[in-house]
């Protein structure tokens, strides 16, 4: 598939400036931070840079998080928002605590710009500390809330406490065997999401190779497997590319590969080389042009790259 994922590549690059801000910045941060890509640096490091930094202001920076927070009218759930909306509702912060946390990691991996001494003026730790504290106490909530709990909670710890404990992952895999109905699509997307998450939040996304709770996440991995078997159909493009790009991540190799290779072999758009979701029964039927293709072109071509992350002092960089 590397053919095709530097087809795809090329496809967007030819293309990028024609992508909103947000999927720009998202195209070349994941890319980036995987493999130092000299032309996503160079988009990174030029033309994005001023408005992801505010012009090196880290307090503008969240600011401008905030002011768009408050100004959505939705929690911005693409996934499950119905079984979401009572959740969200419990946590009504979680969506911009989420976001702020999102700009002081990525200012800090990709600009070297430490934004938490600003955070502070947003939001205090102790009320960070607390809804830390009441997600890892509401299984319900972590469950269904999925990758924006889980975000949360690997950035709050390991990003802004500079904590590699605080919490066990063990206890995200326990509840991925104990708090989803499997019979039901959703359910199998929300857990795949769930553990996927977690391996994406100890790397602090895409930065270091998750060397913690190195057992825990592979048994996350095994389970994503067994899913993938049982359910195969079930399953969308994206769950499975970033389950293969958490394989990358942890240097293992699945033995669905080729399954999924064969399914993303016959999803490329009529529209454009760019890949859709459209062969099993769970599609993300409305992500199906070039921006809203995004997130999942992107996992596709992590996962077709070998990971080589910007932390040198991790295990990769040991190696």
């Amino acid at each position: 598939m590397e053919n095709l994922s530097n087809s795809i590549l090329q496809y967007y690059l030819k293309h990028f400036r024609k992508m909103p801000y947000d999927k720009q910045f998202h195209f070349a941060s994941r890319i980036y931070l995987w493999n130092q890509d000299a032309v996503l640096k160079q988009y990174l490091f030029g033309e994005l840079r001023a408005e992801f930094t505010a012009q090196e202001n880290p307090a503008a920076a969240l600011q401008a998080i905030v002011d768009r927070t408050k100004a959505e009218k939705s929690h911005g759930s693409k996934n499950a928002a119905l079984l979401r909306q009572p959740y969200f509702e419990r946590y009504p912060l979680l969506k911009m605590y989420a976001s702020l946390l999102f700009r002081v990691t990525f200012l800090e991996t990709i600009y070297g710009i430490d934004a938490r001494p600003a955070l502070s003026a947003f939001v205090s730790d102790a009320e960070l500390a607390d809804y830390e504290q009441q997600l890892l106490a509401d299984d319900d909530a972590l469950a269904i809330l999925s990758t924006h709990a889980i975000n949360f909670l690997y950035l709050y710890r390991r990003v802004v406490k500079r904590d590699e404990t605080g919490f066990d992952p063990a206890q995200f895999l326990e509840l991925g065997r104990t708090h989803y109905d499997r019979t039901q699509r959703i359910h199998l997307q929300l857990l795949i999401y769930l553990y996927t998450h977690c391996i994406l939040g100890e790397s602090k996304f895409y930065y270091r190779v998750p060397a913690q709770h190195r057992d825990t996440y592979l048994a996350m991995l095994d389970e994503i497997e067994q899913l993938l078997r049982d359910h195969f159909v079930d399953i969308n493009l994206d769950n499975k590319f970033e389950y293969l790009a958490c394989c990358r991540l942890l240097g293992v190799t699945s033995p669905l590969e080729s399954d999924i290779w064969g399914e993303a072999g016959r999803s490329v758009s009529e529209d454009g080389t760019f890949l859709v979701d459209r062969h099993n029964r769970n599609p993300q039927i409305t992500n199906n042009n070039l921006d809203l293709s995004e997130h999942r072109n992107v996992l596709f071509i992590l996962a077709n790259q070998p990971f080589a992350p910007l932390e040198r002092d991790s295990l990769t960089a040991r190696k």
